[in-house]
């Protein structure tokens, strides 16, 4: 158990989180083309964007057309003009490709469009049971994280945690699922048991009994 708690926290050290945030720009004030270089760094190409997400629009030669905002509930940005863009679900490229059609189909000839991720909404997810820090624990967006990671997040399990049998309870097309996650095989390196952890999944940590 010693051995597991010391691989945890080499996964997922204390500052690991702090370190990811130290990277977002803190307003959309800053100068344009070094904010979109900073996203580039900061966000996977394939990154899905999400409702709360906020996002930076500009078009080249069109300083006017230069916008910015939250995703709305509906998933929506307001651009001057087109008026509202649907880019919840889009990858980056994929919404400034959205964004470039709107306008060629009625302003612009050869729009030239970029759109990137400055902030990310909060993601959480839930770790019950024996774990040394139990409760609510944000996630940065744009990483994917195993469940052994996440448990690091938590402090690491205790002394007398079952790590065989570890439960994460995740809401699919409105319907409850539970799967039964052996975390002991993912912390020995087999790979083909590694499992990923969603956003507003409930993972719970249960007592071993010998």
């Amino acid at each position: 158990m010693k051995n597991l708690l010391c691989l945890l926290f080499v996964l997922c050290p204390a500052g690991f989180h702090a370190g990811v945030l130290a990277q977002q720009p803190a307003t959309a004030t800053a100068d344009h083309a070094a904010f979109a270089s900073n996203a580039v760094t900061m966000v996977a190409n394939d990154y899905v964007i999400r409702e709360g997400d906020m996002v930076q629009v500009s078009v080249f030669n069109e300083p006017e057309l230069t916008a910015g905002g939250r995703v709305r509930r509906d998933g929506t940005i307001q651009c001057p003009l087109i008026g509202s863009v649907k880019v919840q679900g889009l990858t980056q490229i994929s919404a400034a490709r959205a964004v470039e059609e709107l306008y060629r189909k009625d302003y612009l000839v050869h729009p030239e469009v970029n759109l990137f991720v400055s902030q990310f909404a909060v993601q959480r997810i839930t770790v019950l049971g024996h774990v040394q820090r139990p409760g609510s624990h944000e996630l940065p967006a744009e990483k994917n994280l195993t469940i052994l990671q996440v448990l690091g997040l938590a402090g690491g399990p205790t002394r007398i945690a079952n790590l065989k049998k570890v439960l994460v309870k995740r809401v699919v097309n409105g319907k409850e699922q539970v799967f039964r996650v052996d975390v002991n095989s993912m912390a020995s390196g087999d790979k083909t048991v590694m499992f990923f952890v969603r956003e507003d999944d409930v993972i719970t940590v249960p007592e071993s009994f010998f």
